[in-house]
């Protein structure tokens, strides 16, 4: 086969492998209700299961161009029934509507649909490495593999962003993978004397092309419809589904019930919604307020508070909201229950709530917030000592800031009760005066001055008569329930000490909120579903350690197991860095659901030019193991300067550009070490398919370690900056291994 055509039979193959994965990240998030350990989940099982191929396939003796295309179309059939299973998880689990799937079987439902496709994708890469091998050099073969994989990958970072995502839904978006799959496949078939397979192939391809393209036919449309009826447990088709720059948001409509979910949460319902925490929400922090002319509102304003706003009769409102197509959403569908939301004084500002803040030079009466339970960086942000603080810089003399979470007193387990211990050390730490309402929801109000009036049961009854708002649950005995000093006393003793700082770097709010997390996805005993989850991982982690090990072990060659640590560590830190590229970006901007593509896709350029600039000028480098020193030393000064951009991102607002920047510069780096590596192992042996396979493999399985490493230790106990040190100590180990065992012995 000719050396071009294959090549381009790789590009399609890492645009495809790009799609797909973030077209089965995507679909998992919903299932999942994403977070940052759910990602991390993801992505290990997916690298993971990419290393077992690869090494599989490196013990397979005879790789043909009929093993590449098998495998071609079994990826192809299970990206569709992944789909279908993700969608239809409920039913294969025994889970009820609305019952939350547990962690060990999203692990399970992450296997059997992400890992066993790139499984087959881990197979592929090794035979057509075999393949591409027989067409040109050993020296150049592993670099231009990894390049033009990383240049399909770069493409369909911003085709899926803003061309897939945006006209297509997600069957539609696999059939255009199939298609790209069988234009690979066409690349081969157009080598061989086989009419019959030549005839096979022309059959299904126009198949494909009539099912996508025929209005009549509509398969893909048909699929998605009836696997979403099936995963919302719904006999209506839905009332909207759509995925935006920002999530997903579905609209069902069952006997007139209309939920609004968010990324698989629920947001409210109608016609019957949450009054009691609607009312609690606006009228204790109201009541309270000396002025209430002009109110910021942040997550919940899309959730009904704004009519009970407006009776302070208020001159503006605002309330920002970082997705358009929720407050588009919420006023079609919603919009007579809450026929208020026309009113003139209501400003909607499309913006990330931080990054508002900090733009913003005004100043409010009271800031409202509702960002939920802080299970990710996205919204833990919200609970930060530097979030308080800007906040607070927003507030009038006599402002007030109030912030809610889900807890009470009379039944909260411990997790959670160190989630409100951090939540209001936190604020004490930033406000003077922190005031407590508890209930199912407690909220915490904190005022901008100490002398501010007593809160106080009989200081809101006396506004509450003063101010005459009609209310459907707020009244004098119930504000006295609210404001039992008995039941704030027993809760403030609670979570007494609240000397636990969060910070936008140290996020340590999410361990507790996770632990609480797992505790709302048990079915019956809470603690075996926390005990199963540690099995689970451990069971992972020491799967992967063994493999790396025995890799490692292997050769007894020193030099080669100094080069299986530099690519162990390589990959371990270009996915742990990548990762807190993508945490920070979401801390900054809001949202990485749209970006996700993108930058995944900048980083496999920069793969992409490493890779393939290493491959044209190795003949031109006499001592490569003085090189691959040179670039140990070039990572760790990387490392450094991504820590200082850490570090100044928490106090400016820096443009999104740069984070394109410091992917594509991370993607270099590791596209520039994989041929390095496989030139420097091949000038003692000629075993192609055993070094790449291998090198790979251990590649994978360090961006695997890296993965979850980083999402359940590193970030949540260690911190950003701290997480950030740690990876720069690595790299220099793994310089000094580089010294020591392969610069000084190939000098």
């Amino acid at each position: 086969m000719h050396k071009h055509c294959l090549s381009f039979v790789f590009f399609l193959k890492g645009f495809v492998a790009l799609c797909a994965q973030t077209l089965l990240i995507r679909e998992l998030f919903v299932v999942s209700h994403g977070n940052e350990l759910s990602f991390g989940i993801i992505f290990c099982i997916w690298v993971i299961s990419g290393a077992v191929g690869c090494i599989i396939s490196g013990h397979i003796k005879k790789q043909t161009t009929y093993l590449f295309l098998t495998l071609l179309f079994f990826e192809v059939l299970w990206l569709f029934a992944g789909l279908i299973i993700i969608r239809v998880h409920q039913a294969i689990f025994g889970l009820n509507p609305g019952e939350i799937i547990n962690i060990p079987q999203m692990i399970c439902l992450v296997f059997i649909t992400a890992g066993i496709f790139n499984f087959l994708q881990g197979i592929r890469f090794v035979t057509g490495g075999i393949i591409l091998k027989k067409q040109i050099p050993d020296n150049k073969a592993a670099g231009l593999l990894y390049g033009w994989e990383g240049a399909g990958a770069l493409v369909a970072g911003l085709v899926f962003a803003f061309v897939l995502q945006r006209y297509t839904d997600p069957f539609q978006t696999a059939g255009i993978i199939m298609l790209l799959d069988f234009i690979s496949a066409a690349c081969v078939f157009s080598f061989h004397r086989n009419y019959f397979v030549r005839t096979a192939w022309l059959v299904l391809f126009g198949f494909i092309i009539l099912s996508f393209f025929y209005p009549s036919v509509s398969i893909y449309s048909t699929l998605n419809n009836k696997t979403l009826m099936k995963q919302w447990r719904t006999k209506n088709p839905l009332q909207y589904y759509v995925n935006t720059h920002y999530g997903n948001i579905t609209v069902l409509n069952d006997n007139g019930q209309m939920s609004f979910m968010v990324d698989g949460c629920l947001l409210f319902t109608l016609p019957h919604s949450d009054v009691e925490w609607i009312e609690d929400v606006s009228h204790f922090p109201l009541l309270y307020a000396k002025q209430t002319d002009n109110i910021l509102v942040i997550g919940a304003g899309t959730k009904g508070i704004i009519p009970e706003i407006l009776k302070y009769n208020p001159e503006g409102i605002d309330c920002v909201e970082i997705d358009p197509e929720l407050v588009k959403i919420t006023s079609e569908y919603a919009g007579s229950y809450f026929s208020e939301y026309r009113d003139k004084r209501i400003h909607f500002i499309i913006d990330d709530p931080v990054g508002f803040l900090r733009k913003s030079k005004k100043k409010w009466d009271v800031i409202l917030v509702d960002a939920g339970l802080p299970i990710s960086l996205k919204t833990a942000r919200f609970y930060t000592k530097e979030f308080y603080i800007v906040a607070k810089e927003h507030l009038n003399e006599d402002g007030i800031f109030y912030t809610v979470i889900e807890g009470s007193p009379d039944y909260m387990a411990r997790p959670l009760l160190d989630v409100h211990k951090i939540v209001y050390g936190t604020l004490n730490r930033v406000f003077p005066v922190v005031n407590i309402i508890c209930d199912y929801y407690t909220g915490y109000l904190a005022v901008n001055k100490r002398d501010a009036p007593v809160f106080s049961s009989d200081f809101l009854i006396h506004r509450f008569q003063q101010k005459n708002i009609a209310t459907k649950v707020i009244s004098e005995f119930y504000i006295r329930d609210k404001l039992d000093q008995e039941k704030t006393k027993k809760f403030t003793t609670m979570i007494m000490p609240f000397d636990a700082i969060n910070s936008l770097y140290r996020p340590i709010i999410i361990i507790p909120a996770l632990k609480h997390w797992f505790y709302l996805l048990t079915r019956g005993v809470r603690e075996i579903s926390i005990r199963y989850f540690f099995r689970a991982l451990f069971i992972v982690l020491i799967f992967m350690i063994l493999i790396g090990i025995i890799y490692l072990l292997k050769m007894c060659d020193k030099k080669t197991m100094a080069l299986q640590i530099t690519v162990l560590s390589t990959g371990m830190l270009s996915v742990a860095w990548e990762l807190v590229y993508l945490f920070v970006f979401q801390m900054g901007f809001g949202s990485i659901y749209f970006y996700l593509s993108v930058l995944t896709g900048l980083f496999m350029g920069g793969l992409t030019a490493g890779s393939i600039l290493c491959s044209f000028y190795l003949h031109r480098i006499k001592n490569p193991e003085c090189l691959l020193f040179i670039w140990q030393i070039a990572q760790a000064i990387f490392a450094i300067v991504s820590i200082g951009f850490i570090f100044l991102f928490s106090k400016v607002m820096i443009p999104m550009a740069f984070f394109f920047i410091l992917m594509i510069i991370l993607g270099f780096f590791s596209g520039w070490e994989f041929p390095l590596i496989n030139t420097i192992y091949l000038k003692n042996t000629s075993n192609f398919q055993k070094s790449i396979s291998g090198f790979y493999a251990v590649d994978l399985i360090g961006s695997g370690i890296g993965s979850i490493l980083t999402t359940i230790l590193f970030v949540p106990f260690f911190g950003l900056i701290t997480s950030g040190i740690l990876f720069f100590v690595i790299r220099v180990f793994a310089g000094l291994v580089v010294w020591k065992y392969i610069f000084i012995k190939g000098v």
